[in-house]
């Protein structure tokens, strides 16, 4: 499960929670976003804040989850019409780390009831993010050696539900 996974088990392993996103949120996490996060939004859309913005504007459903002893924003994420499905985090992630993990599981399980077809893009060197997508049964089909408003090299993943 590559570097998620390889974390210390703390006893006291905080709580995570979920709500719908909010324009605040978007304000907040655009200048907070994890290095990685920040770099993959800033190759595919140009910028943290146009891609935040995007996904609060025109996904079906957005949501936002928090570390729940401290209400620090961990990340957002979302699935718009096409099925396109995305996540972007930041760093207080580190202190939810198994919420998130079982969390983002059964929600990819369940939102791929809903769009058959779960589709989008990731960075290929951002090694974290490709692992996740694994964990939660995505498949990459296609390298595609430019994407996005940097030209850069990104994997084209899939989730395929069957009924």
């Amino acid at each position: 499960m590559g570097r998620l996974l390889r974390t210390t088990f703390k006893e006291n392993v905080m709580k995570a929670h979920v709500r719908k996103s909010v324009q605040a949120d978007v304000d907040w996490l655009k200048d907070n976003l994890r290095p990685e996060d920040k770099a993959e939004v800033t190759a595919s859309h140009g910028s943290p804040e146009k891609a935040l913005q995007l996904g609060l504007d025109e996904s079906d459903e957005c949501w936002t989850f928090l570390v729940e002893e401290t209400n620090e924003i961990a990340g957002m994420y979302g699935v718009g019409a096409e099925g396109v499905v995305w996540l972007l985090t930041a760093l207080p992630i580190t202190k939810i780390q198994i919420p998130f993990l079982r969390g983002s599981r059964k929600w990819v399980r369940d939102i791929n009831k809903k769009y058959p077809l779960l589709t989008n893009a990731v960075d290929a060197d951002y090694q974290v993010a490709i692992d996740w997508l694994r964990f939660v049964g995505f498949t990459f089909i296609k390298r595609h050696e430019t994407w996005g408003v940097g030209n850069k090299p990104f994997l084209e993943f899939v989730r395929i539900d069957n009924g």
